[in-house]
């Protein structure tokens, strides 16, 4: 390192001789600390004494002589924040691609033609050259950047060189400059991350790097890949557009056109306008860039529009956006003065600071700094910081393969990302069915047990989007680099493309356990559902399936009684007797535990097959499996219309039956509590009465064992007595409300002055 070097250095320390004789010494700039303590000592201590001589360029071959500052201690409110250039100052990155070791075949020849790249911030790629045919090459390549900021990320990237097509990935490195120290070469050899679908280890990367601060004279062509002088990405602002209620009429006719526009800075969207309505409903969702040149206020208009004129603006309110909680959904309504107009919006503001990185743009890598930050701040030592802060997920969608090619025209494929309240939609890649994106979005979890959605589309100009397919994936499932294989729009059937995708997921138990308590957050980006034949009777399948194992259970537990196996049913009565005569009221608890307990046990030792989430063409649910196997034959023309009506009717009638049983039940408790039915009613007063006396006097453990006793004395003397529920046999003789209706009977009723006899309704008696 020159003179530059070392007059920067020694501003930077302050060295002076106490009056006994100690060290004085202020370090205003140091390593920069993650999650972690400092990764690297810098500085060296050699005792008391303070010896520096004079500085040379670190590591250079031209200066062979190297000699290190070396002082005692290091200082621990020694940050990057407090680092501050000078206005005649500047950067140097000297960084050096040395050779990577053992990468991953990825050529039909057993080999691999490697080369790095290297990128700064978002418009400095650098590249090495490439080696052909080599899994361990040696590039020793230098390479000599000018910035005015540190922080911002390095990707490095090794790629297996293509002659035709893309080339391929191999892994990645992310190289955090902030937490580099400052005049000291070091060399590292580190694992790459994978890039490659099943692979964990693609291999090695050996590299070293220096930072210096030096005089901008002697600097050329300085580059800006932080925040220095440039717009800050503080977050991403999203914002749904639910509806409108009450608009004032604009039209001839009493209605309206409208639409919304929003603006934050320079960045402006406007909703699709909805015709000839007072009430629209818009649903649709928009992504800002929240940066700090973009102000914190948020514009939103209501307009009508004109064709063929300029538009006619109703009303228009603004949003600070610092008063609105970051990484929380915040549902804003605003009205009109005089009227009862009101306009619903949804905003969640993403601000990526509250990470506490210096930046965090879409396009990174997850790499392992984010990673420290987002597992300190999600820690459970950490839980009582910001209860309503679940967790963190990051997506990095990476590409599409295996989309078919249509008959006529081209495929351009765009993804929709949506989580809770949150969508993304990415690029389009215009004809092409296998694009690349290599894009990461970030998002805020708010309910552990949400579901991300990733939805495949073709872009079409003349007509509607297509939608090739999409996969629905639990946060829990939520880790790793995996290929998913799409559904469906359904998520019933296979559907059309496969995307690879890399996520990861950071959350603290105890908030997602506190949130489960609370109600779900209503997710306005939904389409409300709408009547479909198939899906009732897959519900009335549902029903059925579930009252069959019901069933399954009652036979077992009448054959127990009947005594079909008498030392079964023998065992079983002991049973019954001391666990009620012994049982507590905190056993239920342990008991269900219990069960739980051996769920879990029975997936371990391989009793039971345990949920893997993986899908054959062969599965099929539980409500399908019937005992007696149906003809799975595809019928056509008339006879399977015929089919589908029977279907129909028979879903029809059980649903009929079913919820005039439901709305029964209850509706003949209602009467007997009204005295419609005024026998039964006294029989149940005077029962309640016995009952309370009989509990006053008698344990209830006693009265139980008594009443099980008395179901297995009467089917072991009586094998095929029929068996009965009193309470339901009670119900039964209480009329629901239909019967009570068709019970009434018609009055008649003699007007003054009038001979004549007219029969009216009980309805219209009861009016008059």
């Amino acid at each position: 390192m020159g003179d530059d070097c070392w007059e920067n250095f020694k501003q930077r320390f302050t060295i002076s001789r106490c009056e006994d004789g100690g060290d004085t010494r202020e370090v205003n700039h140091g390593a920069r600390r993650g999650g972690d303590s400092v990764a690297t000592d810098y500085l060296k201590g050699i005792g008391s004494n303070l010896n520096i001589t004079k500085l040379t360029s670190w590591g250079r071959k031209d200066h062979p002589d190297v000699e290190i500052v070396d002082i005692e201690e290091i200082p621990e409110d020694w940050d990057i924040s407090s680092e501050v250039l000078a206005d005649d100052e500047c950067y140097r990155i000297t960084l050096t691609i040395i050779r990577a070791n053992n990468l991953i075949a990825m050529d039909t020849n057993g080999m691999s033609d490697p080369f790095v790249e290297v990128i700064f911030g978002r418009n400095i790629h650098l590249k090495t050259k490439t080696i052909n045919k080599n899994c361990n090459p040696v590039w020793n390549e230098k390479f000599t950047l000018y910035i005015d900021d540190r922080s911002a990320l390095a990707n490095l990237h090794v790629f297996d060189y293509d002659f035709l097509g893309s080339n391929d990935r191999i892994g990645y490195l992310d190289l955090d400059l902030a937490s580099i120290p400052p005049f000291q070469r070091l060399t590292v050899t580190q694992n790459l991350g994978s890039s490659v679908e099943g692979e964990d280890n693609v291999g090695t990367l050996t590299f070293s790097y220096l930072v210096e601060i030096v005089k901008t004279s002697n600097a050329h062509d300085i580059k800006s890949i932080g925040t220095k002088g440039q717009e800050k990405l503080l977050g991403i602002i999203q914002v749904t557009v639910i509806e409108g209620i009450d608009l004032p009429p604009m039209n001839s006719d009493g209605s309206c056109d409208p639409f919304i526009r929003i603006s934050l800075g320079s960045q402006q969207y406007d909703t699709r306008t909805i015709p000839s309505t007072l009430n629209p409903k818009w649903r649709e969702n928009f992504e800002f860039r929240y940066l700090s040149t973009s102000g914190n206020t948020l514009q939103v208009s209501l307009w009508d529009q004109e064709p063929g004129l300029s538009d006619n603006i109703i009303g228009d309110t603004e949003i600070d956006l610092t008063k609105i909680a970051p990484n929380k959904p915040f549902k804003y309504i605003f009205g009109l003065d005089h009227t009862n107009t009101k306009v619903s919006l949804l905003i969640k503001v993403l601000k990526f600071a509250e990470l506490g990185a210096a930046e965090l743009q879409l396009q990174r890598e997850i790499n392992d700094a984010e990673s420290r930050i987002l597992h300190q701040q999600f820690a459970l030592q950490n839980t009582l910081r910001d209860m309503g802060n679940v967790g963190y997920l990051i997506v990095k969608l990476i590409r599409a393969t295996n989309i078919p090619n249509k008959g006529l025209g081209t495929v351009d494929p765009f993804v929709v990302i949506e989580i809770e309240n949150c969508r993304s939609v990415t690029p389009v890649r215009d004809n092409n069915l296998e694009p690349e994106w290599n894009l990461t979005y970030r998002y805020p979890i708010h309910d552990y047990h949400s579901v991300l959605y990733l939805s495949l589309w073709d872009e079409e100009d003349l007509v509607s989007n297509v939608l090739l397919g999409r996969i629905a994936i639990p946060l829990f499932n939520c880790h790793g680099l995996k290929r998913y294989i799409l559904k469906d729009p359904k998520l019933e059937a296979v559907g059309k493309g496969e995307l690879v995708v890399e996520t990861a997921t950071f959350y603290n138990p105890v908030r997602a356990a506190v949130r489960t308590f609370t109600p779900k957050e209503e997710i306005i980006l939904k389409d409300p559902p709408k009547f479909d034949i198939s899906l009732l009777q897959r519900d009335v399948k549902r029903i059925t399936a579930q009252v069959e194992m019901l069933q399954d259970a009652g036979e077992g537990l009448d054959n127990i009684i009947r005594w079909r196996s008498k030392p079964t049913s023998f065992i079983s009565m002991i049973f019954f007797v001391v666990v009620v005569y012994y049982l507590e009221i905190w056993m239920v608890p342990l008991a269900l535990g219990v069960v739980l307990l051996w769920s879990k046990l029975a997936h371990s030792i391989g009793l039971k097959q345990e949920e893997n989430w993986i899908k054959v063409s062969s599965y099929r649910p539980y409500y399908e499996l019937q005992k007696h196997k149906e003809d799975d034959t595809a019928h056509t023309g008339f006879s399977a219309k015929l089919d589908r009506m029977k279907q129909l009717f028979t879903t029809a009638e059980g649903i009929q039956a079913g919820l005039d049983a439901a709305a029964g039940v209850l509706e003949k408790i209602i009467h007997i509590r009204e005295w419609k039915c005024v026998f039964i009613t006294r029989m149940v007063l005077c029962i309640l009465l016995v009952a309370s006396v009989a509990l006053y006097f008698i344990n209830i453990r006693i009265i139980i064992i008594a009443w099980g006793l008395n179901k297995f004395r009467k089917f072991y003397f009586q094998p095929n007595l029929v068996d009965n529920n009193e309470m339901f046999d009670l119900l039964s003789r209480v009329p629901s409300y239909p019967e009570v209706d068709s019970y009434r009977q018609y009055k008649t009723t003699k007007r003054r002055g009038d001979t004549t006899t007219n029969t009216v309704s009980v309805e219209t008696a009861k009016q008059k």
